[in-house]
C-alpha cells in the first residue's frame, strides 16, 4: 500500500516533472519562435531597404549619366546650338534636380544608417557643385559661348561629375557590403536557431508524443519563414538580373560563373556561352587588375578594386568601356572569387576622345595659322599666348610677348581709341573689330585690322584676336586716291585754261562785234537788244572767270598760304552775306608741302561750298593752326545744321573725309538740327 501510494505519488511527481519540462520546453519553443520571427522580419526589412536603396542609387546614377551625355552631346553640336536644341537640355536639368531631391527623400525615408550620413553629405556637396557647374555651362550655351562652355566642362565640371559618380558607386558598395554582412549574420543566426528549434522539438516528441501537434504547428510556421527568406533572396537575385549595371561573378580561376542580362546584351553573348568563360578573354586589362591582387598579403576577407574606363571586348570584338568596382573575396589569404558592378561609359569615353581631338585641331589652327594671332587676358590686357606668325610678324620672342600688354604694340595716337573700344566690348561682350596702327619691335609702324572673339582660357575670361596687316593695301589705296586727286586737279586746270584761253576769247570777240554794231545806225529797239546782249556776255565772261578761278589750283609759290585762304574766303563773300572770322597760326620753321596745302585748301573750299548751298548761315569761323608737323583746320557755321546719322545724299562731306583719310589724317564732323555744323580736320604736313 505504501508502495502503491508511492507509485501514484511518483507518477504524479513524474507527471509534474514532465509538466515542468513541457512548460519549460514550450516556453523555450515560444521564445525561439519569436526570435526566429523577429530575425526573419529584420532580414526582410534589411533586404527590402537595401533593394530600395540600391534601386534609388541605380536610378540616380542612370539620370546623372543621361544628363552628362546630353551635355556632352550639346558640346559637340558647336555652332548648331540654338534655342530648340538647348530647351530639352534645360528640361533635363530640371528633371535631374527633381529626381535627386526625390532620391534624398526616399533614401532617408528607407532608414538611413549612421555610417551612410557621411556619404550622403559628400553626395549632397558633389551634387550641388556639379549642378552649379552645369547651370554655368547652360548659361554659356544661351549666349553661344561654346569655347567657354567646353573649357568649363574639361577643367571643372567633368571632374565634379566623376567625383559624384565615384561617391554614388562607393555608397552603393557600402550598402551592398552592409547588406551582405547583415544577410550572412542573420542567415547564420536563423540557421542556428532553427537547429535548436528542431532539436528541442525532437526532445518534446520523445518525452511526450502529445506535444507532436504543437511541434508540427511550429514546424509549419518555420517553413513559412523559410519561404519568406527564399522570396527575399529571389527578389535580390532579380534585382541583379535586371539591373542597368553590368554585373558578373568569377571563381578563383578567373572564370565567369554568373552574368546578368545587361552583361549579356552589352557584350553580345548567350547565357549558355558564359558558363566558365575566362574573364581574361573579355578584358585583359581587367584581368590584370584582378591578377595583381590574387594573393592577399593581409588578413582580410574581401577587397574592393576600382575599374576606371576599363575596356571590355564584345563577342564581335568591339570595345566597351566600363567603370565601377569589383569585390574580391578571400579565404585563408586565397582568392575565392569576385563580384563586379560596372556601368557602360563607352559613349562618354568616345565623346571625350572626340572632344580632345577637336581641341587639338583648334590648337593646330591657332599655331599653324599664317595670320598673326594672340590671346590676351580680358582683365589685365596682358598677352597669354601667341602663335608663330605673330612672333615672326612683330619680331618679339614668345617669352617677351608674355611680359607685354596690348598697349605695348599699339601706336600712341591710336591708344586712347583702342582702350575705349576694349572697355565697351568687355561691358557688352561684343566681338572686337577695329582698325589701327601697330608697332613692331624694330619700330616699324603697320596698319592692321583686329578681329577678336571672347572665350574662356583656363578658367579666365580672355579674347582670341586675329591680326590682318593691311599696310600695303592702304598704301596702294592711298596711291590710287592721290592719283585720282592729281588727275582731277589736272582736269580742273585744263578746263580752267580752256575757259580762259578759248571761251573768254570768243566772248571778247562777241563783245567787240556788238561794239561795232552799237556805232552803226540802229533803231532804239535794236540798240536795246545790243546792249542787253552785251550785258549778258559780260555776265557770262565774269561767271567763266569765277569758275576758272575756282577750278584752277592756287599758286602757293606766288602768295602766302594764309593769303590764299583769305582770298578764298573773300571770293565767296563778295555780297557781304556772311560775317567771317579767320585765325591763322604756323610755328616758325615749319614748311608745309604743296600737296598738303592744296588738300587743306580743297577741304576748306568744299565746306565753304556746302555752307553757301545748304547752311543758311550768317557766321563762318575758320582757324588753321600748324604745329608739331600737324595742321589743325577748324570750320564752323551757325546755320540750320542737319542730322549727322541721317543718310547723306550729297558727296561734299564724303569728299572731305576721303581727303583727310588719304593723307593719314583725321576728320570729325559734328552737327544737329538748329545748331549749325563744325568740321575739324587733322593732317600731317
Amino acid at each position: 500500500m505504501q508502495n502503491a501510494k508511492k507509485a501514484p505519488s511518483f507518477l504524479w511527481l513524474l507527471i509534474a516533472a514532465y509538466a515542468i519540462v513541457l512548460g519549460a520546453l514550450i516556453l523555450v519553443q515560444l521564445n525561439q519562435y519569436k526570435q526566429i520571427a523577429n530575425l526573419t522580419k529584420q532580414f526582410n526589412i534589411t533586404a527590402e531597404n537595401s533593394i530600395g536603396k540600391l534601386s534609388l542609387l541605380v536610378d540616380l546614377r542612370k539620370e546623372t549619366d543621361s544628363l552628362q551625355a546630353n551635355m556632352v552631346h550639346l558640346l559637340l553640336l558647336k555652332n548648331e546650338i540654338n534655342h530648340n536644341s538647348l530647351q530639352p537640355f534645360k528640361q533635363k536639368v530640371e528633371e535631374s534636380s527633381l529626381i535627386y531631391h526625390l532620391f534624398l527623400k526616399q533614401f532617408n525615408g528607407s532608414g538611413t544608417k549612421k555610417e551612410h550620413y557621411q556619404w550622403l553629405d559628400s553626395l549632397q556637396y558633389a551634387w550641388e557643385q556639379n549642378f552649379s557647374l552645369i547651370e554655368k555651362i547652360m548659361y554659356r550655351f544661351q549666349y553661344a559661348n561654346l569655347s567657354a562652355a567646353i573649357s568649363l566642362y574639361t577643367q571643372k565640371q567633368h571632374f565634379a561629375y566623376e567625383k559624384m559618380q565615384d561617391i554614388i558607386a562607393r555608397l552603393s558598395d557600402e550598402v551592398k557590403t552592409k547588406t551582405t554582412v547583415q544577410k550572412a549574420a542573420l542567415s547564420n543566426l536563423v540557421e542556428r536557431r532553427e537547429q535548436a528549434f528542431e532539436w528541442d522539438g525532437l526532445k518534446i516528441l520523445i518525452l511526450l508524443a502529445v506535444l507532436g501537434c504543437m511541434v508540427w504547428v511550429s514546424f509549419i510556421k518555420s517553413k513559412k519563414i523559410y519561404f519568406l527568406l527564399a522570396e527575399s533572396r529571389k527578389k535580390y537575385k532579380k534585382l541583379l538580373e535586371f539591373s542597368n549595371e553590368i554585373i558578373y561573378k568569377i571563381d578563383e580561376k578567373g572564370n565567369i560563373t554568373y552574368a546578368n542580362k545587361c552583361f549579356l546584351q552589352t557584350l553580345g553573348y548567350m547565357k549558355e556561352e558564359i558558363n566558365e568563360l575566362p574573364f581574361k578573354s573579355i578584358s585583359s586589362e581587367g584581368y590584370a587588375i584582378i591578377e595583381a591582387q590574387k594573393n592577399n598579403s593581409g588578413n582580410v576577407s574581401q577587397i574592393i578594386l576600382p575599374f576606371n574606363n576599363v575596356k571590355l571586348k564584345t563577342k564581335d570584338g568591339h570595345p566597351v568601356f566600363v567603370e565601377g568596382n569589383i569585390t574580391l573575396f578571400y579565404q585563408s589569404k586565397r582568392l575565392m572569387g569576385g563580384e563586379a558592378y560596372l556601368n557602360n561609359v563607352t559613349e562618354k569615353v568616345l565623346l571625350t576622345e572626340r572632344l580632345k581631338v577637336s581641341e587639338e585641331k583648334y590648337r593646330n589652327v591657332f599655331e599653324l595659322s599664317p595670320l598673326p594671332m594672340w590671346i590676351y587676358d580680358a582683365a589685365t590686357l596682358f598677352f597669354i599666348q601667341v602663335n608663330e606668325a605673330a612672333v615672326q610678324h612683330y619680331g618679339y620672342a614668345k617669352t617677351e610677348w608674355l611680359q607685354m600688354k596690348i598697349s605695348d604694340i599699339i601706336y600712341a595716337r591710336d591708344l586712347p581709341g583702342i582702350q575705349k573700344v576694349l572697355q565697351i566690348i568687355e561691358k557688352k561682350n561684343d566681338a572686337l573689330n577695329y582698325t589701327l596702327q601697330n608697332l613692331k619691335k624694330n619700330g616699324t609702324i603697320t596698319d592692321v585690322e583686329l578681329r577678336g572673339i571672347e572665350f574662356n582660357y583656363e578658367g579666365k575670361p580672355a579674347r582670341l584676336v586675329t591680326v590682318l596687316d593691311v599696310t600695303e593695301r592702304n598704301q596702294m589705296g592711298n596711291r590710287l586716291s592721290k592719283a585720282v586727286l592729281d588727275t582731277q586737279e589736272q582736269e580742273r586746270f585744263q578746263i580752267s585754261a580752256e575757259l580762259h584761253d578759248n571761251v573768254n576769247q570768243i566772248l571778247t570777240g562777241a563783245v567787240f562785234t556788238l561794239g561795232l554794231l552799237s556805232k552803226s545806225e540802229l533803231d532804239s529797239g535794236q540798240k536795246k537788244a545790243v546792249e542787253t546782249a552785251h550785258k549778258y556776255i559780260s555776265m557770262a565772261n565774269e561767271a567763266i572767270r569765277k569758275i576758272s578761278h575756282r577750278l584752277a589750283p592756287p599758286s602757293f609759290n606766288l602768295v602766302d598760304f594764309s593769303d590764299s585762304i583769305q582770298m578764298l574766303l573773300n571770293s565767296m563773300n563778295i555780297d557781304r552775306k556772311y560775317r567771317i572770322e579767320f585765325a591763322y597760326n604756323i610755328e616758325p620753321g615749319i614748311k608745309m608741302k604743296e600737296d598738303a596745302m592744296l588738300n587743306i585748301y580743297r577741304i576748306l573750299q568744299e565746306q565753304l561750298n556746302n555752307i553757301h548751298k545748304y547752311a543758311e548761315a550768317t557766321l563762318i569761323e575758320v582757324s588753321l593752326n600748324v604745329a608739331n608737323d600737324r595742321a589743325a583746320l577748324y570750320i564752323a557755321d551757325n546755320g540750320k545744321g542737319f542730322d549727322i546719322k541721317a543718310p547723306r545724299t550729297g558727296i561734299g562731306l564724303r569728299n572731305i573725309e576721303r581727303r583727310a583719310a588719304l593723307f593719314s589724317g583725321y576728320c570729325r564732323i559734328q552737327s544737329s538740327p538748329g545748331n549749325g555744323c563744325s568740321v575739324k580736320v587733322l593732317l600731317p604736313v
